[in-house]
Parts: C-alpha cells; sequence; structure tokens
C-alpha cells in the first residue's frame, strides 16, 4: 500500500512530462547512342545552373532549361531575367536517360556532352553540338483542303468537312489520304501522320532526330486526352471537349520516342483513351505512363461500356459521361518492382538493422523472432493466471529502455499496479523496505518513453483507436500493447456474433500496424480446454484470423501443475518473418517479477558479493 500510494504521483509526472534505370528501357536511343543519366553529374549539373543564375525548371519528365546550343542565344541573352523563360528557346534533359533534347535547334546529345556548353569560361577544345535547320518536308507535295468525298469516306455520322479543316486536316487526292502535320514543343512541324481511307490503314514519318506529336487544343488548357490512332483523334477533336487537348500519339501502341515528352510537359493530366487490337494488350498503356510521370496519368479501361472513342460515337454513348470516369494508372495500393528495389537493397545490406530490436534480457528470442520489428501483430496468450501480464510487461520494459516509443492500454489492471510492476522489473527488487531508494529510481524510470491509455475495463473499439493514433502522432509511438482483447468487446453498438466482433477489431489493429507501422502487441485469452493439454495457435479465442493475421503467435505453456516435472516455457508457435519456431524456459524470480536469466544471474551476483561485503 505504501508503495502503491507512491506509484500514483509517479504516474502523475509521468503523464505531465510527455503530454540507376529501369529494367525495361522505354526510352528510345539515337545513332545507336546508349544513354544513360548518371545521377551525381545530374545532381551537380542542376548546382551548376543554380549558381550561374540559368533558367531551369523541374518538369514531370524532363528537366527544362534555357539552351545555351542555340544560335540564337546571343540575341536573347539580352533579355531580363524576368522574360529570360520567355524569350529564350527552351532544351529539355529527360530525367530518366539525361538525353539533351532542344526542339528549337534540332538537337539531341548526351548530358555529358552539353555539359561544357553551360561553363564558363566553355572547356578547352568545346565544339558545339550540330544543329538541324533544315525544315521538314512532306512527302506528300499536293495536299488540298478536306473535301466533302473525303468526309464522308470517314463513315463518321454527322461530320463535316469545315470540322476536319478545322483541326489541322488536309486532303491528298491521288492515294485518297488524310494528312495531319506533326509538331514538337516549339510548334514546329517535324513530321507527318496519314490516315489511308480505303482501308484505314496508318503511316507516320519523322524528320531528324525530332519526334512530334498530333495535338488540338488551346494552349492554355492543362489537361489531355491521348489516342492511339487518327480516327479516334477526329472524334473527339470535333467533338468541342472543353476540358481536354486532343493528343494522338505517333506510332500508336507500338513505341513512344523520349523527344515527345517534352510536347507533353505542359500538361498537368494526360488522359489514356487508347484502341487495343489483336497486336496490343492494354499494358502498352501502363508502359507509357511510367515514362510520362503515372502521377499524373489516367486510364479509361477497354470495357463494352466504355469503349474506343470512334466505337462510342457508332454506339452513340455519352463521350463526356466515359471521360468522367477515368482512374489513376498507379494505385497508392499497388508498387512496382522498380520502386522498391532501392527498399530491398537497403535492407540487404542493413540486415541486422531490418531484423529489429534485440531483447536484452530475452537472448532466446532473438535467436527465434530475430527481433522486433515495425508494422507487425503479435498476439500473446496463455492460461489464466500463467504470468501473461507480467511477462509483457517485462518484455515491453525491455524494448523501452533500449527507445522503443511505447503505449500501454491495460484495461485488465489498473495503471498504478502496472507502473509498479515495471518500476520493480526495472529496479530488480522490491522497493517496499527501501522506500528512500523510491525517489531515485522514480527518477530514472521516467525517462523511459512509457506511455499508459488511461482506459480500464470494458472500452469500444473506436475511442482507443483514437488515442492510439494520437499517441503515434504526437509521440512517435512505435510499439502499443493492449491487455486484454477481450475486455474490448462486447460494448459497441453491433450487437451480434461475438466472433464477428472479435474478428472487427483484430482487422482494425492489423491495418493499424500496417498503415502507421507500428508494432501492436495483442493479449488473449484461449479457449476453455483441459489443463493436460498443450495450447495451439487453435486455442487462441475466437476464430482463425486472429492467427492468421498475426505476424507472431506467442503461447505461454504451463505444466507445473500437470506433471511432476513439469515447465513453463514460452512457445514461438508462428513466426512470419523468418519462420524460426521454439521454446523460451520461464524461469520466474519473484522478487524482481522477473523471467529473464540475465537478470537472475544478476541478482545471484549481488547476492554472492553481498556477505564479503558484510564482513569487510
Amino acid at each position: 500500500m505504501r508503495l502503491a500510494s507512491l506509484i500514483k504521483p509517479l504516474l502523475l509526472r509521468l503523464n505531465k512530462n510527455r503530454c540507376r534505370l529501369s529494367a525495361q528501357q522505354y526510352a528510345t536511343s539515337v545513332a545507336n547512342e546508349e544513354y544513360a543519366l548518371d545521377t551525381k553529374e545530374f545532381i551537380d549539373f542542376k548546382k551548376q545552373l543554380r549558381q550561374q543564375n540559368v533558367y531551369n525548371k523541374d518538369g514531370h519528365t524532363c528537366l527544362q532549361l534555357e539552351c545555351r546550343l542555340c544560335e540564337r542565344l546571343p540575341a536573347a541573352a539580352t533579355t531580363t531575367t524576368a522574360t529570360r523563360s520567355s524569350h529564350l528557346p527552351i532544351a529539355y534533359i529527360n530525367k530518366r536517360t539525361g538525353a539533351f533534347i532542344c526542339p528549337s535547334c534540332d538537337v539531341k546529345a548526351t548530358l555529358s556532352q552539353a555539359l561544357a556548353a553551360y561553363q564558363t569560361p566553355p572547356a578547352a577544345g568545346y565544339q558545339r553540338a550540330p544543329m538541324n535547320k533544315s525544315l521538314y518536308k512532306s512527302r506528300y507535295p499536293n495536299l488540298v483542303s478536306v473535301t466533302t468525298e473525303a468526309c464522308e469516306a470517314l463513315g463518321l455520322k454527322g461530320l463535316k468537312e469545315a470540322q476536319l479543316n478545322a483541326i489541322g486536316a488536309q486532303y491528298e487526292s491521288e492515294q485518297h489520304l488524310l494528312h495531319f502535320a506533326l509538331r514538337n514543343a516549339t510548334q514546329t512541324v517535324v513530321g507527318e501522320k496519314v490516315l489511308n481511307l480505303s482501308d484505314r490503314s496508318e503511316l507516320t514519318f519523322q524528320g531528324s532526330v525530332s519526334s512530334g506529336l498530333l495535338i488540338h487544343g488551346a494552349a492554355n488548357k492543362s489537361k489531355a486526352v491521348l489516342v492511339s490512332n487518327l480516327l479516334d483523334f477526329i472524334v473527339l477533336a470535333t467533338q468541342n471537349i472543353e476540358t481536354h487537348c486532343i493528343v494522338c500519339l505517333p506510332y500508336a501502341l507500338q513505341v513512344l520516342p523520349q523527344e515527345c515528352l517534352p510536347g507533353l510537359e505542359r500538361f498537368k493530366e494526360l488522359v489514356f483513351w487508347l484502341h487495343y487490337d489483336a497486336t496490343h494488350s492494354w499494358d502498352a498503356a501502363r508502359a507509357f505512363a511510367q515514362k510520362m510521370d503515372e502521377k499524373r496519368c489516367l486510364l479509361i479501361r477497354p470495357t463494352e461500356t466504355e469503349p474506343a472513342p470512334h466505337v462510342a460515337l457508332r454506339r452513340r454513348l455519352n463521350m463526356r459521361h466515359i471521360l468522367a470516369k477515368a482512374t489513376p494508372v498507379r494505385h497508392k495500393a499497388i508498387t512496382t518492382f522498380n520502386a522498391l528495389r532501392n527498399d530491398i537493397l537497403s535492407e540487404l545490406q542493413n540486415i541486422e538493422k531490418v531484423n529489429g530490436v534485440k531483447w536484452k534480457r530475452f537472448p532466446v528470442l532473438n535467436k527465434l523472432l530475430k527481433g522486433h520489428r515495425k508494422g507487425e501483430l503479435t498476439i500473446l496468450t496463455g492460461p489464466t493466471g500463467s504470468g501473461k501480464t507480467t511477462f509483457t510487461s517485462e518484455y515491453s520494459l525491455d524494448l523501452a529502455m533500449q527507445g522503443v516509443n511505447t503505449l500501454w492500454g491495460s484495461f485488465e489492471i489498473r495503471n498504478t499496479r502496472l507502473a509498479a510492476t515495471l518500476l520493480r522489473q526495472f529496479v530488480g527488487y522490491p522497493l517496499d523496505d527501501k522506500l528512500h531508494e523510491f525517489e531515485h529510481w522514480a527518477s530514472e524510470f521516467e525517462r523511459l518513453p512509457l506511455y499508459f491509455m488511461t482506459f480500464h475495463g470494458q472500452q469500444p473499439l473506436k475511442p482507443v483507436l483514437e488515442a492510439i493514433e494520437h499517441a503515434q502522432y504526437v509521440h512517435d509511438i512505435s510499439h502499443v500493447i493492449i491487455d486484454n482483447l477481450q475486455f474490448m468487446m462486447g460494448v459497441s453498438s453491433y450487437r451480434g456474433d461475438k466472433f464477428w466482433e472479435q474478428d472487427s477489431i483484430i482487422a482494425a489493429f492489423r491495418a493499424f500496424a500496417s498503415k502507421h507501422n507500428v508494432h501492436v502487441t495483442l493479449v488473449m485469452h484461449p479457449r476453455k480446454e483441459r489443463q493436460e493439454d498443450e495450447l495451439t495457435t487453435s486455442s487462441v479465442f475466437g476464430t482463425a484470423k486472429a492467427t492468421q493475421e498475426a505476424d507472431n503467435v506467442l503461447i505461454i505453456q504451463d505444466k507445473r501443475l500437470t506433471a511432476v516435472r513439469g515447465k513453463k516455457y514460452l512457445q514461438v508457435a508462428k513466426n512470419r518473418y523468418s519462420g524460426d519456431l521454439g521454446i523460451m524456459p520461464l524461469e520466474f524470480d519473484k522478487d524482481a517479477l522477473s523471467y529473464s536469466s540475465s537478470v537472475q544471474s544478476a541478482k545471484r551476483r549481488r547476492e554472492k558479493a553481498s556477505p564479503t561485503a558484510d564482513s569487510s
């Protein structure tokens, strides 16, 4: 009682004091030259740009900067800093391949080759990269405005020749073709794409190192719909969609040259509405999205109700409604190996840290579980009176003494008694007869990152989770103990099957552990079974969900009452991390309330040394 009266102020003080490139290269290469981005070189180059006050802007796929390879630079250099970006020709550095592309002077080079142009003064022997000044010359010299005959040949109901002329279409009567010009980021014609009105086949021609796109829409629009063929482009471009530009890819779903990417930099949202035939998989859209920055890409998945635009027009479906159903290409709950590879390398290089925090009091647990890791769910069970709470107290104290921020939710015993148990385990002996040491040990104990929830008795799940989430945010909690789970049952608004309720609670803690990267330890009662039978994972109260969701299942087995030489031990019955199973003997020291062999060895050493001290 005297110790309990001292523990209460200690709890008040505690609460007060704490209130290289992807495996698949999607970028094309020019002149058989391999383009690979040297990360360090790229970072150093960006620093150099800032130091020289060179205009640059980080885009979705490219670093945009003023081009110092263009011959027009000296004339433009007289502009002020405020208008520099609008007057100087803009070059683009692909952030994945390091390719330096300037649509203005039609230059493509590696980052290393372009770097010399930005050095002050230029490096010795520096030569300006060769520029291609010639304009693209069409293969079809006899192009005229679209005629009624050409318009009717498309077979699109309601389409007028004026609409086709308005979107830049031209007609070649000898070969019966519709012609569209392809432009780069500076709106310079660099190629052409034609549709054969006889068999609906398409051909694309590009000049030099440039590769252009067919874009229809105002320059101030920040959203675009990407289509893979001219027929879909015509359908959407003549629908007068106010919110989106319409973009036709140059080579359908076969390839997307990286020289096209600068032309898409101005768009914050890209919607893939593609036509898939027997030769193309819709994985092509995912591959293109990776090149264009998945975060801004959406996809209209091919279904009967959401077909390609020309099919939707024929079926008289609402184009705008289909466009509104576009969903992100990259789901927040889905990732790729490319996104994980650096994390995996980091784990392999730091395997001991990945294993988790090691227990100092329980070395056998380290051999089996390897350590205590965040984001896992541990279930501890054992017969009534077997010492589940006492063991869990020492188990959590060991981790807290190593800096693991711990939150206790004790619904079965009051915080005063729990704190007294933890303090006694921390000290190693009872303080009842050594009250003069209390202030010292209390001050030392108070330094531990231990926090306590004030709930007691039966509690609904919602306020408990809210308290845990608050503690995790404010105090960076990484270990939560719930003792025990059954005290959270029977008080929810749902009056139904108790097993369903328990499964819901376990699912909530499993989701919390994964989402917030916190280790959750749940103490649970077992089913009522015969004393002589060993407990198994099937003995945990409720359905199999508890042990299925758990990463670790620990069972206290107590055979002292059912066998002459019966022992008490902790069984690791499930270990998802390493798969190692086994037992850890539990020898209890009543004075220290400890199951730790190291603590008991230290006690024996003290007792052995005390007679020597007394005799002296």
